[in-house]
Parts: C-alpha cells; structure tokens; sequence
C-alpha cells in the first residue's frame, strides 16, 4: 500500500480534482485505490463523485453531499471508547461502470444538520497529545493496509493546520504539492515542503517521503515577457529540484470545470487529461513496490529518471528488484541512458545470472562485455543472441533488424566469423524477408559470409518482395555476392540482363560484368573494359567514382586491361592512399569487404598485372570455373530474358 497526499497551501488550484482524475488512472488499470476526504472543513467527495455529471436537472454530482459516516464519525468513535473502530464501516464503495479496478471511499462524513458539531467536537491538538492519537492514525493506516488497497490518496484541507500536518508529515508515503506561481504560494509552500524534509523516517517508513511539485492554474496563454519562466526558476530554486521535477496544470479553457468532470474518464484525449495522466505516472514511479509503476518510470521517463536527486530511488529499485531480470534490464538501460556504463554493465550480469536476456539488454551486454576487455564473454553471448530459438521468446520481445545489426557490427569487431553465427539463425529467419535482403547487403566480409547473402538473396527475389523499383538493385546485390562464391555464370546472366536495361549505375554495372565474361571466359575480355573506361571518360560527375578506394581500385584495373597504363598507376596509387584513412573497405579482387591491410595486397597483384604479368583476380584462382554452376544443377534463374 503507497499513500500519497494531495495538498495546496491556499484553494482554488483544482488540488481534489486532481485527485479525482488520478485516482481513476490508478484505478483503470487494474488498481484498487481508496480516496480518503481529509478537507473535514469544506468536504466535497462522494461515493457517485466518478460518475458522469447529470445535466438538465440543475444539480449535478459534485453538488450531492455524502450521507456516509467517515473520518468525523471514526475519529469521534475512537475517541468515546478509546480503540480503533473497524474502518470498513467507514468506506463505501465509490467504482464507476466500466472500471478495471475498483475505488473505495472513505468520506470526511455524513454530512448531515450536525456535521460542523460533530466536527467542532474534535480537538486534533488534544487527540494526539492526550488521546494516543499518533497511534490511532497508524491503527488507521494499518486496517487501509489490512483492506489491500493499492493506492491511499489522502484530499487535505490547505494551510497550516493540526489535520494539514497529519495529512502531510504522518500518514503519507508521498505528498503532491499544489500551487499557484505566485509570491504568497512561493511563501507558504516553502514551510511546508521543509516540514515535510524535516520529518525523520520511521520503522515502517524508510526513506524521506516523497514530493512532488505542480504549478497549477497557470494561463494557457503566450508569455511574451518570460514571466512564467522566471516563477519556474524561483521556485525550482526555492524548492531545491530540478527542472525536471516540476510538473503542470494548465488552466482549461471549458465550460467543462463548472461540472468538474473526470477527464481521465469521460475526456482521456484532452491536454488537461494528459496532465493528470502524467501525474499517476509521476506518484507510481516513486512507488518502490509497484512493479508496473517502476516499469513505466524507467523505460518513458529516461530524462526524470536521469536527474542526480533520483539516485537514491534507483538504487531502492535495484535492491527492492535484484531478481527480477525485466527491471534489471530497464535500470541497466537508465543507467547507460545516464552515462554510467559500469553499472549498466553489472546490471546486465545481474540481468543474466536471474533470467532469460531480452535482445536489445544481449546485445547492450555484449557490447559491455567488449567494453570490459572480455571478448570471448562478448562473443558467447553474441552467439546466444544469433541462435535464440523463436519458441524462447516472450511477446514482444523479438529483436528488430537494428540490433541484428548492432551484433553484426559487433562480431566485426571481435573479428568472429559472422556466418557461423547468421547461418541458420532463428532471429534472423524471424525477421521479414526484406530485413534479412538488408542483413545480406552487410555480410560481405569473408566468403562464408557471402554465401549466406547469396541464400537470403535468392529468397528474396523468388518471394518477389518489396517494390518493383527497387528489385534490380537486388539483383544486383545477389551477383555481386555470387562472383564472390565462385557463381560465375548466374552472376553474368544477371550483370548482362542489368546492362542492357542501364539498371543500377551503367559504370558499375559495366565494370562488374567485364569480371564477370573474364571469370567465366578464362580471359579478359580487352572490349568490355576499353568499355568501362569509356563509360568513365563520358562521365561529367567523376568526383564519386575518385573518392572511393573501391571505385578507383576497379577504375584501375579496367585501365590496365584497356592498355591505358599510366591512368592505372595514378588511379591505383590513389586507391592505396586512401585506403589508409578507412577500416574496411570492397576490394575488387576478391569481391568481399577486406581491411587496409589486405586492401594493399591486393593492389599490390593488381601492379603486378600493371607490369604484364599474368595475375588473376582472387575470387576466380579459388574456384575451378569448369566445375558444375548452381544453374546446372537447378538453381532458381532470376534473369529476366
């Protein structure tokens, strides 16, 4: 049970319908919530006050008065006989229709001809210091408790008063401010929040009660002059918070409030609903034993959850949930969203020793692993992540194509052999067939790597996915791979089909077919790249073709071919100067994304050919072109005649 207390230092800052409105939040997702009317002096709570206003007659609900006994009567009880009444005798129940949880109402009274006397009655001075009436309040709050009820939200009276303090400093496990941006409200609330820091913990309150902080009744209108800023930094400054801890209720422009209506009910969408909405979230994040409540704080509120004065929550959120894997994980993304790689890094151990990771918490574990220097514990859980059964994972809770991605780069990095972990992986059969067409375009770093593209590639083309547009770059995509794994034949039906059509850059295209007639013919074909080289001497924008090492490496190697040696040397010492400032980049010798230093070897043979020798790319020296083609043995032909 959390109790939270909404109080105002002066009236007329809509404190009740506050809480009203929150209540039903709480109480429409499932929550069993008790309103408890404190305000003994000018009551307004009732057990119909949830439903809607009846118009027409000239009344409505907010006129009906209580006919219940509640806290007037059960103070009164206690105080003839000295024990503790039985409170469910003072609740009735108030849940409107359609509700998911239930709201129970526990009124300031029946108010009746004598209610002011029976009020009167009361001295609060006397009933604490005479009549045990500190413990009498924590018998109350005990049977609230002993009642199940989630939520206690307490409607106290404003000012400084006996019922104010007990409203604010004895009961409650969070006090919601409310208040006007005004010098006198700056004044008052001053007190009364230092009160509240001042109140020592108790055995069953271990920590400072929380606070939160609403301007309301703020104009919404245009602040040309910056006044309404400026009262934000005085009492930000006043209160000791930060930005982020200030809330607001702006004034609403409706006929509506003469009605006080239940906006979270009867007007979910309005901006004033959305307010009340983000104060539920606010009281529930601070709510250590609500689970759902602490959920919702640390995955929608990263930039609160963030602010320096909330460590101590987080730190309550992580020893309340050392064994719950899903909150574990939410705070290990805090605490990276915050700058704190370590701990996010430990709470992702923690994470994993207690139950199955989530794939965005494997992933950002396998990058802390790296971070750490542990690259085989990286690499582990990067395999988890790659080969996680379908049947393994919660709804929701499948990986989207960017954190395949992520581990892609990852696994990179580690200098692992991606095609032992994307071969056959059930994430990434998840995905559409479009994200794995994406996922082939990367794995371009070894052979192995590209005959799993060539699969998924194949896949996608004969499922006819994506737009008609787009699917000659596709099959582009697919050739390129298929030089790589020794598919000659397919790739050149492909580059031909594509160069007749001027499909996907006639430059390219070109070039790669030329590759494509020398691995299949046993030759090179001197026309087809006297071919590529005149393709480029049209070109009037060259300035993308010369910045690429890739780019000016194959321009190389048409040159040569063309018996235009001189452009070749240039055009190759330009391709090894640049490939200095890049990690990896294509090379056209082996048709796979190589580092620097292979990138230069490759270059180097490439001089060789300059110099007349006879060199053959690498790609063709690795697989015999007589052997049979994947055509030949029934492969799919995606030529288009």
């Amino acid at each position: 049970m959390y109790v939270a207390t909404f109080y105002s230092f002066k009236g007329g800052v809509g404190r009740t319908l506050a809480l009203l409105n929150v209540a039903y939040e709480l109480a429409d997702v499932g929550l069993k919530i008790l309103v408890v009317d404190f305000d003994l002096e000018a009551p307004g709570i009732h057990s119909n006050r949830w439903n809607a206003p009846r118009r027409g007659s000239g009344l409505d609900v907010v006129a009906a008065g209580s006919d219940h006994p509640g806290i007037v009567e059960y103070v009164s009880e206690f105080l003839k006989g000295m024990r503790a009444p039985d409170v469910a005798d003072y609740i009735v129940d108030a849940t409107p229709t359609k509700c998911a949880g239930t709201i129970e109402l526990m009124p300031a009274g029946r108010e009746d001809d004598s209610y002011s006397e029976r009020l009167n009655e009361i001295d609060w001075n006397d009933l604490y210091l005479i009549h045990d009436g500190y413990v009498m309040f924590e018998d109350l709050r005990a049977q609230w408790d002993a009642q199940d009820f989630d939520y206690v939200l307490i409607d106290s009276r404003t000012g400084f008063t006996d019922v104010g303090g007990i409203c604010t400093r004895h009961l409650p496990d969070a006090v919601v401010t409310m208040f006007r941006p005004d010098d006198q409200s700056l004044r008052g609330m001053r007190g009364v929040v230092e009160a509240i820091r001042r109140e020592d913990p108790t055995p069953r309150r271990a920590h400072e009660i929380e606070l939160h902080f609403v301007m309301a009744g703020i104009p919404d209108t245009d602040d040309e002059h910056g006044i309404l800023e400026e009262r934000r930094m005085a009492f930000k400054d006043a209160m000791h918070i930060s930005a982020g801890r200030l809330l607001e209720v702006r004034h609403y422009q409706s006929m509506d409030l003469l009605t006080q209506p239940i906006y979270t009910r009867f007007r979910p969408r309005t901006s004033l609903a959305g307010q009340y909405q983000e104060l539920a979230k606010r009281v529930r994040a601070q709510n250590i034993n609500d689970r759902e409540g602490v959920l919702a704080y640390l995955r929608d509120a990263r930039d609160y959850a963030a602010e320096q004065e909330n460590e101590a929550h987080l730190r309550r959120i992580r020893q309340r949930y050392s064994t719950d894997a899903e909150v574990l994980g939410e705070l290990a993304e805090t605490s990276y969203f915050k700058g704190s790689i370590l701990d996010a890094g430990d709470l992702l151990e923690d994470m994993a020793k207690v139950g199955s990771l989530r794939g965005r918490h494997t992933i950002r574990l396998a990058e802390m692993r790296h971070t750490r220097g542990d690259r085989d514990g990286s690499a582990r859980v990067l395999m988890q992540f790659f080969q996680r059964s379908s049947g393994e994972l919660s709804l929701g809770d499948a990986p989207s194509v960017r954190q395949v991605f992520r581990g892609l780069h990852l696994l990179e990095v580690l200098q692992e052999d991606r095609a032992a972990y994307v071969d056959g992986s059930p994430i990434v059969r998840g995905l559409s067939s479009s994200d794995r067409a994406f996922i082939a375009d990367d794995l371009d770093l070894s052979r192995g790597e590209r005959r799993v593209a060539v699969d998924i590639f194949e896949e996608f083309l004969e499922a006819g996915e994506g737009p008609p547009k787009d699917r000659a770059s596709w099959e582009y995509e697919l050739a390129f791979a298929q030089m790589s794994v020794g598919r000659f034949v397919d790739a050149r039906i492909v580059f031909e089909t594509l160069d007749r059509s001027g499909g996907t850059g006639s430059i390219p295209t070109a070039f790669n077919l030329a590759m494509a007639i020398w691995a299949t013919e046993g030759e090179p074909d001197v026309r087809a790249f006297m071919r590529v080289v005149e393709l480029f001497d049209d070109e009037e924008d060259t300035d993308r073709l010369v910045s690429s090492p890739n780019h000016l490496q194959a321009l190389s190697v048409a040159e040569c071919l063309a018996s235009r040696v001189p452009d070749a040397v240039r055009h190759l010492d330009e391709a090894q100067r640049l490939i200095l400032g890049r990690r990896n980049d294509i090379s056209c010798w082996s048709y796979t994304r190589v580092p620097p230093a292979v990138f230069l070897a490759h270059c180097n043979e490439i001089r060789r050919l300059i110099d007349g020798q006879d060199v053959k790319p690498e790609f063709m020296r690795l697989y015999d072109r007589d052997q049979p083609t994947p055509r030949e043995r029934g492969s799919i032909d995606i030529g288009r005649g």
